[in-house]
């Protein structure tokens, strides 16, 4: 429900319709949190403040101090939100597909769309935010850390999940196989930033041989012959 209202309020800031009653108190906290993740998202977690949020939704900064009490608790709560974000438009429809190599494919996927499709206004969630806090101690660092793990070890455990479905080479070291993968992803969204265009198109068929060489003779040869072709085998897939 959460979610839903932070994108309602997000429709709202960047265009679009939203709908669905709630109370003016949650309905003042997903405003700010919305402008918060697109303040964010552009210009990074040291672009928040009180005065600059209060100012661009037209509020008292009293009245925005009493949702969040101080910067660290705004910076906290736009954190977790821009977490359930991603969690919804890649973790949570890639679990919901069958576990092996579709899963694995579908968070890579799925992981490409949320680039392509600006889920986040900016670069900052969470790649730049994690190269900015890595390594440093307090709550902010940790938070970020909780969901690089999180993206981290669903990668993981898909490609062992792949593993014990027959359809990737038991050989392969399954932490490895996911570090390279977030790899190509990362470097895709670097591309992509830098050049736009077909890089995602790109990425997709790179992602798509690295996984013919790790698949099993359990998969036809057919069905990695292009990004169109996997997809319909996959949809195929009893």
């Amino acid at each position: 429900m959460a979610v839903q209202m932070l994108f309602d309020d997000l429709r709202r800031v960047w265009g679009g319709p939203a709908g669905g009653p709630r109370s003016h108190g949650e309905r003042t906290r997903q405003a700010i949190l919305a402008r918060a993740l697109k303040i964010a998202a552009r210009e990074g977690l040291a672009a928040l403040t009180i005065g600059r949020l209060a100012e661009e939704l037209r509020m008292s900064k009293s009245g925005l101090f009493a949702h969040f009490h101080s910067k660290r608790a705004l910076e906290l709560a736009t954190l977790g939100m821009a977490g359930e974000v991603f969690a919804e438009v890649v973790l949570r429809p890639a679990q919901a597909s069958r576990a092996g190599i579709e899963r694995l494919w579908n968070l890579c996927d799925l992981w490409l769309q949320h680039i392509e499709r600006r889920v986040f206004a900016g670069a900052y969630f969470f790649t730049g935010a994690f190269f900015e806090y890595a390594n440093r101690p307090g709550p902010i660092a940790e938070a970020i850390t909780r969901v690089a793990q999180e993206w981290f070890k669903t990668l993981r455990k898909a490609v062992e999940e792949a593993q014990e479905q027959g359809e990737i080479k038991p050989d392969a070291e399954a932490k490895q196989v996911a570090w390279e993968l977030n790899g190509r992803l990362v470097g895709a969204y670097w591309a992509y930033l830098l050049e736009g265009g077909d890089c995602c198109r790109e990425a997709r068929a790179a992602l798509l041989g690295r996984l013919r060489e790790l698949a099993t003779d359990e998969l036809p040869a057919s069905a990695f012959e292009s990004v169109g072709a996997w997809k319909e085998y996959l949809e195929g897939k009893p």
